[in-house]
C-alpha cells in the first residue's frame, strides 16, 4: 500500500521546527524539556530529564514569534537577533503518543524523543500554534525562492545566508548542501 495514499499515515497538521523549551508537571515536580517541533496537533520533545508517569501532561511552551521575513529589507534582516524575538508562553495539556509499557526505568533513561498529542487545548492556544507554523512555513518558502533566484549576485547570496541563519541554518554551509537541507526540512514539514 502506498503510504502517501493511506489517510491513516497522513499528517493532519503542518509542523514547524521550534528551537525552544517547555516545562511539564509530573506530580509535584516541574521539569524542563527541549522542543524540537510543533503542530496544531502535537509536539516533539527531547532531553526529558524524567519520563512522566501520568498520561495527561500540563505543558507550558515558550513560543517564538517570527516576523514575515520577505517583508523586511536586507538591512532590517541583518540586525535581527532571534534571542530578541517576542515570545509567548502558551499552556495546554498533552498525552504521550509513545508508550513505555514493559520498559524498565533504566530503559526509559535512554529515550531521546517523546511525541505528545495536545488535548483540550483552548482556541487561543490553537491559533497561536497555527500562526507560528504558518509564518515559519512562509519564511521557509521565501528562503527556497531565494535559492531559485540566486544567480551570481553577491547581495542575493548575502540575503539568502542571512535568512537561512535566522531560520536556524548554518550560514557557512555550501549553497547546494544548504538548499538540500532546507528542501528536505520543508518536505518533512508537510509529509511523513
Amino acid at each position: 500500500m502506498n503510504k502517501k495514499l493511506d489517510p491513516r499515515l497522513q499528517r493532519k497538521f503542518l509542523r514547524a521546527p521550534l528551537k525552544s523549551y517547555c516545562l511539564y508537571v509530573d506530580g509535584e515536580h516541574v521539569f524542563k524539556a527541549r522542543v524540537l517541533n510543533i503542530a496544531e496537533g502535537g509536539i516533539l520533545l527531547s532531553d526529558l530529564p524524567h519520563i512522566p508517569e501520568i498520561n495527561s501532561l500540563p505543558l507550558a511552551i515558550d513560543l517564538l514569534h517570527f516576523p514575515r521575513l520577505q517583508t523586511l529589507t536586507i538591512e532590517q534582516l541583518k540586525v535581527l537577533n532571534i534571542e530578541e524575538f517576542p515570545r509567548t508562553i502558551i499552556k495546554t495539556k498533552a498525552r504521550m503518543v509513545r508508550t513505555f509499557e514493559g520498559q524498565s526505568n533504566v530503559d526509559k533513561i535512554f529515550v531521546n524523543f517523546i511525541g505528545c498529542e495536545f488535548h483540550n487545548s483552548s482556541d487561543d492556544f490553537k491559533i497561536a500554534v497555527f500562526q507560528y507554523v504558518e509564518t515559519f512555513a512562509k519564511n521557509t518558502i521565501y528562503l527556497l525562492s531565494l535559492f531559485e533566484s540566486l544567480g551570481n549576485r553577491s547581495e542575493q547570496l548575502e540575503l539568502l545566508r542571512v535568512v537561512a541563519h535566522i531560520l536556524g541554518y548554518d550560514r557557512r554551509m555550501k549553497v547546494p548542501l544548504l538548499r538540500a537541507k532546507v528542501l528536505h526540512d520543508y518536505q518533512s514539514v508537510e509529509s511523513l
